[in-house]
């Protein structure tokens, strides 16, 4: 379960608080004028066709890359989103700020997953147009870290198999009954963005952590 919100590292709470605000902003906005919030934000894969010139600029084919966290489908959709988020983002969070600047440390986590999985949305579906929106991918990275960071080391978490064993259930919810899920008509979830970010995760975490003092922290079960 998720710590008390005033225990939760002011980083993530600020996180968390961006992710409602801009839901909660939405709502006020105009059907025409959330469409095409959606249509410049979303990660669409065919828009990234390189005979499409869909984008004006660099930094509007970028945007979405990164902002597609901040849309969600639904109340339902940003608030599991936001338990999964607060479960994991403290450990890591706490591991980051170990070393300044840990915030920033965080975000780049964070936001470096949010890439790893909109690209990996792309590149198995090159020419669609479903949009694909939220934080999912994001967070999907930001917990193959907490598995990484349960360990006084991230190479002990990865030869532990326990911390394994954590990752292979959550990548088969996340991923493959994700996929059931899609293919089977039930949900439109974009298990490919969460695979993606978790492996974003996993990759960007050993870069970003600062290195454990002689005397680590407390091991946490998986």
């Amino acid at each position: 379960m998720p710590k008390p919100l005033r225990k939760q590292p002011k980083v993530v709470l600020g996180l968390a608080l961006a992710l409602v605000l801009a839901h909660v902003a939405r709502l006020f906005l105009a059907p025409a004028d959330e469409a095409g919030l959606t249509l410049a934000l979303a990660v669409i894969p065919g828009r990234y066709d390189p005979g499409i010139d869909a984008y004006p600029s660099l930094a509007a084919a970028v945007a979405p890359l990164v902002l597609h966290v901040f849309l969600h489908a639904g109340w339902l959709h940003l608030v599991m989103n936001l338990i999964v988020f607060l479960s994991a983002a403290d450990l890591v969070a706490d591991r980051m700020e170990a070393q300044e600047p840990g915030g920033v440390r965080f975000l780049a986590l964070f936001f470096g997953s949010a890439i790893g999985g909109a690209a990996t949305y792309i590149w198995f579906n090159p020419h669609a147009m479903i949009p694909a929106v939220g934080a999912s991918g994001a967070i999907c990275g930001l917990f193959a870290a907490y598995l990484m960071a349960m360990r006084a080391d991230w190479r002990a978490a990865v030869r532990d198999p326990e911390v394994r064993r954590a990752a292979f259930w959550f990548l088969a919810i996340n991923v493959g009954l994700a996929a059931a899920a899609r293919y089977g008509g039930v949900l439109p979830i974009a298990w490919e963005a969460h695979l993606g970010g978790f492996i974003a995760g996993a990759l960007l975490f050993p870069l970003l952590a600062p290195r454990r003092s002689a005397a680590p922290a407390e091991p946490r079960d998986a």
